[in-house]
């Protein structure tokens, strides 16, 4: 599990949806919570005496960096399709992911009893070795081509979203799909900073993201006259119940990082904490999330695009305004892109001696580039789609189900639970919610590829 277990888990940090770029800029990880020396054995025991261990306030700022990202561009889109009833939709998604936030923690707790966990240095703790106490060598494989999927697409959503943003700052001299490769590209060069030095990079990201937010809404408030979508619609503004799934896919999309929570857990100083620091992290996510989504709703309306900054885009009377959101969104993705690339290529094709970057790894990443690059291209106006897809079948397996059914398993294993007893009732609530939107969010959205 090592060095993949380890970049999955800072790709996980610097994306989902957000999440994106979080590293600080230090000479030290964020996270850096065992000595990572080749061949080195952290016991928990020897863990407590490593001195990186989070306090309740930095576990909850890396949590928040994780949840808190650039997929709240497509949230206004959500709301478009069902309505304001989305905002219950964000409501309900939050309350689901936040509890598979808190299984997580439990699942680790129970997971260390085991034998083989004294010898897995708890960084190393992650939703492979999770898979595999729980699962076995099987759920471990899948656990980890889901995760690699899961990332694969989100990447694609952003080369995607970035080139519109990149578009935009060039008033349309660049194509978005020329933009898009351009992206791509620039994230395979980026690939080869040493991570101290991207670690700025990632730091100027997280600065971006706020600035943008604030500009998108600086924006809004220069428009004479809002949507109000609700004085002309009537009752289709409210709710639209056949697109439910489709806006469910679009706010899971959002919550890709709970891969990355088992680091967050295992470096927390007082992992009796744990619960409290996922709820307060979610409450912040329902206002991050709900409050722009309504605010885009209610200024662009059923005019509102995939990524709310194609409406901004349109409004000429805030041109300093936009192009700062554009800037500063592509900014963020552009510095966030590399790690996603890496994170596949470490996955595929794990380095072996001291030479990182052979000439077949650099191929296999110019390969991957270039499949990245065509794909966002042929779904470049598909984005809410693909968004929607890949929140339904890949961020609800990472998410929702695995860390539900995970627990689930461990409880009944080390606590002698009956699977159907009532302790167990809210662990089987969440995988049936998990299932019933995964199936129906997917089988709407590749619908909606296909036509």
């Amino acid at each position: 599990m090592g060095r993949v277990a380890l970049l999955f888990e800072d790709v996980k940090n610097l994306l989902a949806p957000g999440q994106l770029g979080k590293l600080p800029a230090s000479s030290e990880p964020l996270l850096d919570c065992e000595d990572a020396s080749p061949g080195a054995t952290t016991t928990a025991a020897s863990f407590s005496d490593d001195g990186h261990e989070l306090t309740v306030q930095e576990a909850v700022f890396n949590l928040t960096n994780t949840v808190l990202g650039v997929g709240v561009l497509t949230v206004p889109y959500a709301f478009r399709l069902s309505g304001y009833i989305s905002i219950l939709l964000i409501f309900i998604t939050i309350l689901v992911t936040s509890q598979t936030g808190v299984y997580i923690g439990s699942a680790l707790k129970l997971a260390a009893r085991s034998p083989e966990a004294q010898l897995v240095p708890r960084r190393g703790r992650d939703f492979a070795f999770l898979a595999f106490q729980g699962f076995g060598g099987t759920g471990e494989k899948l656990i980890g081509l889901i995760t690699s999927l899961e990332i694969w697409f989100a990447l694609v959503v952003y080369i995607v979203m970035n080139g519109i943003n990149i578009s935009a700052v060039s008033g349309g001299h660049v194509g978005q799909e020329t933009a898009a490769i351009l992206s791509c590209a620039l994230a395979a060069l980026m690939v080869f900073l040493p991570m101290r030095v991207y670690s700025y990079f990632s730091l100027v990201a997280s600065i971006a993201l706020a600035l943008a937010g604030l500009a998108v809404v600086a924006a809004a408030l220069t428009m004479e006259e809002w949507a109000n979508p609700y004085n002309h619609l009537g009752e289709p503004a409210l709710v639209q119940l056949q697109n439910i799934p489709r806006s469910i896919g679009i706010i899971v999309f959002c919550f890709a990082g709970h891969p990355c929570f088992p680091i967050v857990y295992e470096c927390m100083k007082e992992p009796q904490y744990w619960m409290s620091s996922v709820y307060l992290t979610f409450c912040l996510a329902f206002m991050y999330y709900g409050g722009l989504g309504v605010f885009g709703y209610l200024v662009f309306g059923q005019d509102l695009q995939a990524s709310v900054t194609q409406n901004v885009e349109l409004l000429p009377q805030a041109w300093l305004f936009r192009q700062i959101a554009f800037l500063c969104f592509a900014v963020k993705i552009q510095f966030t892109a590399p790690m996603p690339l890496n994170a596949i290529m470490v996955a595929a094709w794990r380095p072996e001696g001291p030479r990182e970057w052979t000439p077949g790894r650099m191929f296999a990443l110019l390969a991957l580039t270039a499949v990245t690059a065509v794909t966002a291209v042929a779904f470049s106006k598909q984005v809410g789609v693909v968004a929607a897809l890949t929140g339904s079948l890949f961020t609800m397996s990472t998410a929702v189900l695995f860390p539900a059914a995970i627990d689930l398993c461990l409880v009944c294993r080390y606590e002698d639970r009956a699977l159907l007893s009532a302790q167990n009732l809210l662990h089987l609530l969440v995988l049936i919610f998990g299932v019933i939107i995964a199936v129906a969010g997917t089988y709407l959205s590749v619908l909606d590829l296909i036509q």
